[in-house]
């Protein structure tokens, strides 16, 4: 009993201490910013493009604490950083990821060479940009992956429930990208697309890219990538829109599950793009604060 007794004391001690250091530190819940860091190169220092690793906890530090973080998913990245992550992935309970499509046939569409469109395009886009495609650099047969989005079906379904089509979510990309309004915010947020003046589209395209061509290229790609949660609040609007809402719904449903289950370390493996709608689910209907951002390097510049 005695034993026990000083176990209590020095668990309700180090408690104390704690909070006491946390009080003096003046902590406070970091705040949710940027959804991605560009440094730009410099004076002959290398520049990088930076994701967000987002840790949400939620219970009691002494038991029944969950945690789910939201790795930040950029599609084309370093080698790198998809062999860093697939490092960590290791760690979790179950990592939540992101694919419309049909679990049940997702380890053949791993195995197939055919592409969908969208799939040739980012596979094109990497070998322009000298950078990696996301599906052939995350080792999704990983046993604790778990599919966390909409089917086909179920997409169609969502986008109809709201009135949309894919040709109208074209035309209001289009006409957001003429918008002069948003192209002065991307601008104010770092996007400078005339720093492709006097790149030839046609010798790329014959030649493939020289080194310089290359890191211009890279670099106003990684401008509008760190400038794209203007463009993507502007897109989702007051009502937001299938690809990103309702994609994050068929989420944190998941996320749901997998905690009643009894696993208590998650990741939610996303695009960023998802993350501000995603942090409010998190938070206001799951009942989870942020306790640490790390930044992770997904591209040298």
């Amino acid at each position: 009993m005695a034993r026990k007794h000083i176990i209590r004391i020095l668990i309700v001690t180090a408690v104390a201490a704690g909070a006491v250091l946390l009080w003096l530190r003046g902590w406070r819940e970091p705040e949710l910013g940027q959804i991605i860091r560009l440094t730009p190169p410099r004076e002959g220092q290398a520049g990088v493009l930076q994701v967000p690793i987002v840790r949400y906890a939620r219970g009691s530090v002494l038991g029944g604490r969950e945690t789910v973080d939201f790795v930040g998913a950029v599609h084309l990245g370093e080698p790198q950083y998809y062999a860093a992550l697939n490092r960590r992935f290791a760690g979790y309970d179950a990592v939540l990821f992101e694919l419309v499509g049909d679990p049940g046939q997702f380890a053949a569409r791993l195995d197939s060479e055919n592409r969908s469109v969208v799939g040739m395009i980012q596979v094109a886009m990497a070998s322009l940009l000298g950078l990696q495609f996301q599906l052939n650099g995350i080792d999704y047969r990983a046993p604790n992956f778990v599919h966390a989005d909409l089917t086909p079906g179920q997409l169609s379904d969502a986008m109809t429930a709201r009135g949309e089509t894919l040709p109208s979510l074209l035309l209001r990309l289009l006409r957001l990208s003429f918008n002069p309004e948003l192209k002065e915010k991307m601008r104010q947020a770092g996007f400078e697309e005339q720093r492709l003046d006097g790149i030839n589209p046609i010798m790329i395209a014959l030649r493939g890219p020289t080194e310089a061509e290359r890191q211009k290229i890279k670099l106003v790609f990684a401008q509008g990538l760190a400038s794209s949660d203007v463009f993507m609040k502007a897109l989702q609007g007051e009502q937001g829109v299938a690809l990103i809402n309702d994609r994050n719904a068929a989420a944190v449903r998941v996320t749901e599950e997998q905690l009643r289950l009894g696993k208590k370390h998650l990741a939610i493996f996303y695009g960023v793009g998802h993350l501000p709608d995603l942090h409010e689910r998190l938070t206001k209907g799951l009942g989870f604060e942020v306790v640490d951002i790390e930044w992770v390097d997904a591209w040298s510049l």
